[in-house]
């Protein structure tokens, strides 16, 4: 039997306007978030952005009808 991963690897984009850390956006590959930073940084240079790396629980179609 084949292992089932419980959790999925999800990117997110964080911006400091000056409150703080904010999630901005999420991505699924890295590959994404590193262009979405990149427009980020085009559009708005004056703001800090940073990438960071969060597992977040695989969302499965048995779990879904388990809480319903």
């Amino acid at each position: 039997m084949a292992y089932i991963r419980k959790t999925i690897d999800e990117y997110q984009l964080l911006c400091n306007y000056g409150y703080g850390w904010e999630c901005i956006l999420t991505e699924e590959t890295k590959k994404d978030i590193t262009e979405r930073k990149r427009e980020y940084i085009e559009n708005a240079p004056q703001y800090p952005y940073r990438v960071i790396k969060k597992r977040v629980r695989n969302r499965t179609q048995k779990d879904i009808i388990k809480r319903v």
